[in-house]
C-alpha cells in the first residue's frame, strides 16, 4: 500500500510542477495569474528585475512602479492573445477564451522566483557597473568577488525559471486549446515567437517614458 502510495504523491506532484492545468482552468487560473503578475511587479520592482518581453527578463535599471506592473501585464496578453488566434486556426473549434487567458496568467508563476532572485543588492551593483562600461567602454569594472557570485547565481535561477514558465506555457495552451503533437508545439513556437515581438514593440514606447 505504502509503496503505491508514494509514486501517486510523486507524480501528483509532478502535475502541480509541470501542468497544473490538469486540475486548475478558467476562471480560478485567471485569478491567481493575475496576482501572480502584480505580485511578481512588486518583488521586480524591488530588486529592480525587468520582465521586458514575454521571454526576457533580467536586472536593469530603477523605473517606477507602474512599469513592472505593465511589463507582466503586457508580456502576459501578449502571448495570450497570439495563442488563442493560433489555437483557433489549428483546433478549428471553439474553446473557451478565459481558458487560454487564465492559464496563460498562472504561467508566469515561476517569474517569482525570477524576481526574488533579484533582491539582493548585489545585483544591483553589478547591473549599475555593466550599464557605466556600456555607456564608457573604456573605464573599469570595480566590483567585488562576492557580488559577482550572487550576481550569477540569481541569473542561473532567472534561467531555470524562464525554462520552467515556458514549459509551463506550452501546456497551458495545449490543455487550453485541446491540442497535441506537431501540431501544437509548432504553433507554439511560432506563437512564442511573434507574441515576444508584439511584447517589444508594446514596450518600447514605455521604455521611452521613462527615458526622458
Amino acid at each position: 500500500m505504502n509503496e503505491q502510495v508514494i509514486p501517486l504523491k510523486k507524480n501528483r506532484l509532478i502535475i502541480w510542477m509541470f501542468n497544473p492545468f490538469m486540475y486548475i482552468a478558467g476562471g480560478q487560473a485567471l485569478i491567481i495569474g493575475l496576482l501572480v503578475i502584480v505580485t511578481t511587479g512588486l518583488i521586480g520592482s524591488l530588486g529592480n528585475v525587468h520582465f521586458d518581453g514575454v521571454l526576457d527578463m533580467h536586472p536593469g535599471p530603477v523605473a517606477p512602479l507602474w512599469l513592472f506592473f505593465a511589463e507582466g501585464f503586457i508580456d502576459w496578453l501578449s502571448l495570450a492573445a497570439v495563442l488563442l488566434v493560433a489555437g483557433l486556426i489549428m483546433k478549428g473549434t471553439s474553446f473557451r477564451f478565459i481558458d487560454v487567458f487564465g492559464t496563460q496568467a498562472l504561467a508566469r508563476w515561476p517569474m517569482l522566483l525570477s524576481a526574488a532572485a533579484g533582491l539582493p543588492p548585489a545585483n544591483q551593483r553589478v547591473t549599475d557597473e555593466l550599464l557605466k562600461m556600456a555607456q564608457n567602454p573604456n573605464q573599469p569594472l570595480s566590483l567585488q568577488p562576492v557580488d559577482i557570485a550572487v550576481f550569477a547565481a540569481a541569473m542561473i535561477v532567472i534561467l531555470i525559471a524562464l525554462a520552467w514558465m515556458v514549459v509551463l506555457m506550452y501546456r497551458a495552451y495545449a490543455v487550453s486549446c485541446n491540442l497535441r503533437g506537431a501540431k501544437a508545439i509548432i504553433s507554439f513556437i511560432a506563437a512564442l515567437l511573434i507574441a515576444e515581438v508584439a511584447s517589444k514593440f508594446a514596450l518600447w514606447p514605455l521604455f521611452k517614458i521613462i527615458s526622458k
